[in-house]
């Protein structure tokens, strides 16, 4: 059983890694945006308007023990009618090491994403040329659990997600269900 004092030797000692840059990836830049990619229908390879695909940023809070993450920001974006879509970029922070994305998220109604293909194959997904294939859901039951599925952090505030919501209301309203609280005006 370690101490509380090595728990925070250990502590210590990732904030400076951390902070020296030495944990950092090279493609650390990439993180921050834009992020494009195109939404295409998998069985039919047809491209898929109104997807909509959220990034979010959480910022590590560091303690003792473990590390917490917070909300930071989140950018949202959806597919035209050739599918593409791009979400824009985050300027970085002055103090940028504790920040981290997820995601992101793809919403499109009627159906899950299926897989990812990017161009080169060892490429970043959104950097390089990427595909978001796209299942068609057939049954309802399919479309319950893929709605289910595609809840955001709960920690991403509703005005961030605002074009996310919409999409999952309108699959809500199209199953006959009840709608997400909408975006604050």
């Amino acid at each position: 059983m370690r101490s509380r004092c090595a728990d925070g030797w250990l502590g210590l000692v990732l904030v400076a890694l951390l902070w020296s840059g030495s944990v950092v990836p090279a493609t650390a830049e990439e993180k921050w945006g834009p992020f494009r990619g195109r939404v295409v229908d998998a069985e039919t390879g047809q491209p898929i308007q109104g997807a909509v695909a959220l990034m979010t940023w959480l910022k590590l809070v560091y303690a003792v023990i473990q590390t917490n993450t917070e909300f930071y920001d989140a950018r949202e974006a959806v597919s035209g009618p050739d599918g593409t879509f791009e979400i824009p970029r985050l300027t970085p922070p002055f103090f940028r090491f504790n920040i981290i994305t997820y995601g992101p998220k793809i919403f499109a109604p009627g159906y899950a994403e299926h897989r990812w293909v990017v161009t080169p194959p060892t490429g970043e997904a959104l950097v390089d040329p990427t595909v978001v294939e796209m299942q068609p859901l057939k049954t309802r039951e399919e479309r319950l659990n893929a709605l289910s599925r595609a809840s955001p952090l709960t920690s991403v505030p509703l005005e961030k997600m605002c074009l996310y919501i919409q999409a999952q209301n309108r699959e809500a309203r199209n199953l006959g269900l009840g709608a997400l609280p909408e975006c604050p005006k």
